[in-house]
């Protein structure tokens, strides 16, 4: 039976509407946009973490330990601020998402009202 629904679906010629195709693409990029940041980012913080580990590794002694402990602060910072800084720009592509989903919507029913009338 479902396999019947699907047949006759693909039998049938049907065009998507054109503001569902569009909405579907700016979907899909503003994805692609995002998992490719986070891909980036999450590699950048896996980096540290492994660099952090290599720098334990090469403790031998207590000036080491000293000296390790000494640039914690600054790595510390630096995530800090490359934490904050990942979540500004994600959230940027939000708006700049939101902002085309919404033109796209009024586009559509700047063209949809009239013909409805």
């Amino acid at each position: 039976m479902v396999i019947d629904l699907f047949s006759k679906a693909l039998k049938t010629r049907q065009v998507l509407p054109d503001p569902l195709v569009k909405a579907n693409q700016l979907f899909a990029e503003n994805m692609e946009k995002m998992l490719l940041f986070q891909m980036s980012a999450l590699k950048s913080y896996l980096d540290i973490g492994l660099n952090q580990m290599r720098a334990a590794a090469e403790i031998t002694d207590v000036q080491s330990f000293q000296d390790f402990c000494k640039r914690q602060a600054q790595i510390a910072q630096t995530m800090q601020y490359k934490m904050l800084n990942d979540m500004r720009v994600l959230s940027d592509m939000n708006a700049r998402f939101k902002v085309d989903m919404e033109t796209l919507n009024r586009a559509t029913l700047k063209d949809v009202l009239p013909k409805a009338a």
